[in-house]
């Protein structure tokens, strides 16, 4: 196989890619009427149309920031995979490690929308209608009990990998520029979702407290958090 150290990393982005369409998609992400057009969108994005009630600044965040940034950092945060697909250097152990490390993060993510999207379908079920853990709003079951973004967590952490592909390679650290610019994106989408479902959910402050945004180490907050669900439960 000809450098395949390129073909195992790209394979596994296109994984992530296609995870993220599929989800996307059973979420309405793509719902089309005709009259309309498409009428699917990331939730965040009502959310800032009420914060930026002014139609031509939210049209000026749409093109620049929804738009125009977007496009831009999803294309530099792939970008490390073009240099290492000039590089048909022999395979190391260090990149077994990557190789391993990418696709358990892919699969952690991939578990973390099933368990969010699972939890949403039962918590507006009649079955769980009566469930206080369910009813609380916000997902407190699987990767969500000891993270509330786990989803984050493992998205940036496949693209810090993405970035340590090239950086073995070429020993040049804006490798890892893109990681970093994604980092800080996460850190404002994190404040915002936050933001968002603690005017949602009365609970929500109280599970803040309990728990940690992004990164649980273990036993951190643990006792604290049994308890808070044990109230719930």
């Amino acid at each position: 196989m000809h450098n395949p150290r390129f073909v195992i990393a790209a394979i596994i982005v296109i994984a992530w890619a296609l995870r993220l369409s599929l989800n996307f998609a059973r979420r309405g992400g793509y719902g089309f009427n005709w009259k309309e057009g498409f009428t699917g969108e990331n939730y965040r994005w009502e959310i800032m149309r009420e914060k930026i009630p002014n139609r031509f600044v939210f049209e000026i965040f749409n093109l620049f920031f929804i738009s125009a940034f977007q496009l831009i950092l999803v294309f530099m945060i792939t970008l490390p995979l073009y240099f290492v697909g000039q590089y048909d250097a022999p395979l190391g152990n260090a990149d077994y490690i990557l190789f391993g490390l990418h696709a358990l993060f892919l699969t952690l993510e991939t578990i973390a929308d099933n368990q969010q999207y699972k939890y949403y379908a039962e918590r507006n079920s009649t079955e769980f209608r009566d469930s206080p853990r369910h009813q609380l709003g916000f997902n407190t079951f699987g990767l969500w009990k000891h993270s509330r973004h786990p989803n984050y967590v493992c998205e940036m952490s496949q693209w810090i990998i993405v970035g340590l592909y090239a950086y073995r390679l070429t020993g040049e650290a804006i490798s890892l520029l893109a990681a970093g610019l994604l980092i800080l994106l996460f850190i404002g989408s994190t404040s915002v979702a936050e933001n968002i479902t603690k005017n949602k959910y009365a609970h929500y402050n109280d599970w803040r407290k309990v728990t940690v945004p992004w990164i649980s180490f273990l036993g951190l907050k643990s006792q604290k958090r049994r308890d808070f669900l044990e109230l719930h439960k």
